[in-house]
């Protein structure tokens, strides 16, 4: 099956009017971009690029997108290397790795400027999820004048799941060093799509609509994560939680917080948003992990914040 396509699980799933093209990047990995105009009808505001966190895809995203095209923003995104239908990286193309998070930075940058800013409308807001929050955080800290807001959902500035991280980073050093990079780190395995574990939303539906999609297409299935992607991952967290990189931050910033975050640390974000004037911290009250894969009430919360912070 070719990368350009979009998935549908049912008939109207999927948001009408997408346009899908692979982006090949200056290493020669293969990724699938998607983006959409503005919904028929509503006042144009701008575009949105959108970045998803670790394990997810475009399809994953068919609410979120359908729900910013209602507010009048058009919307592009794409998977990250490694993940959905974007080229895989090492031959167990469930595990999650990835040489380098500035890898996903240098691919951040490529779409953004192959697929928003020839041709689509100013002015352009970054919205980002988890991993992809890091990778976000990255670019405002690093470049100015791209976006003219952020809004980021559950960044990853700290993990809290599975055991210690100063532990974990340390297995992960040991096992890069021995030149077992593409191992599964401590605590992470393969996925059972026959009783997923489900850590990340309170909403069953959503979280078995994901399910269904890996069901659906095996390529887009992703498991726990590799050494190599814990050390990088790691590194590229010191990198945002630095005080003197977090204040070249001039960008407004939404910084939504779950308040029920067993993945990544609403403690860290919190310090993260005292060192940036730029960043407004909203903690979405009940909210897991995927407060946009959130129950209807959580999920209101986070747009309302959304709906007065890109007013």
């Amino acid at each position: 099956m070719t990368r350009e396509v979009l998935l549908s699980l049912v008939d109207g799933d999927r948001p009408e009017g997408g346009e899908v093209r692979v982006l090949t990047a200056m290493d020669g990995i293969e990724l699938r971009a998607a983006r959409w105009a503005a919904g028929a009808g509503t006042p144009a505001k701008g575009t949105v690029l959108l970045f998803h966190g670790y394990s997810e895809f475009i399809e994953k995203y068919y609410e979120v997108i359908g729900e910013l095209r209602e507010r009048g923003y058009a919307v592009a995104t794409f998977d990250w290397r490694g993940q959905g239908l974007s080229e895989r990286l090492i031959e167990d193309s469930h595990k999650g790795y990835v040489s380098s998070f500035s890898d996903f930075v240098s691919d951040a940058i490529m779409v953004f400027n192959e697929m928003v800013v020839q041709d689509m409308p100013p002015p352009h807001l970054l919205m980002a999820h988890s991993m992809g929050g890091n990778v976000a955080l990255r670019l405002l800290m690093e470049t100015s004048g791209r976006f003219s807001r952020a809004i980021l959902s559950a960044p990853m500035v700290g993990w809290d799941l599975g055991p210690p991280l100063a532990e974990t980073c340390l297995a992960a050093d040991q096992a890069v060093a021995a030149g077992l990079g593409d191992m599964y780190a401590p605590g992470a395995t393969e996925i059972d799509l026959s009783n997923p574990l489900n850590r990340v939303t309170s909403d069953l539906d959503r979280f078995e609509r994901w399910m269904a999609f890996y069901r659906h297409e095996p390529r887009l299935v992703m498991a726990g994560v590799t050494a190599r992607w814990i050390r990088e991952g790691a590194y590229s967290t010191a990198l945002v939680m630095d005080p003197e990189r977090a204040a070249r931050i001039t960008v407004p910033t939404l910084l939504a917080s779950a308040e029920k975050d067993i993945v990544v640390s609403p403690t860290r974000q919190r310090e993260l948003a005292e060192m940036s004037r730029a960043i407004t911290l909203a903690v979405i009250p009940g909210s897991m992990h995927e407060m946009l894969m959130e129950t209807d009430k959580i999920r209101a919360c986070f747009w309302d914040h959304f709906d007065r912070f890109a007013a």
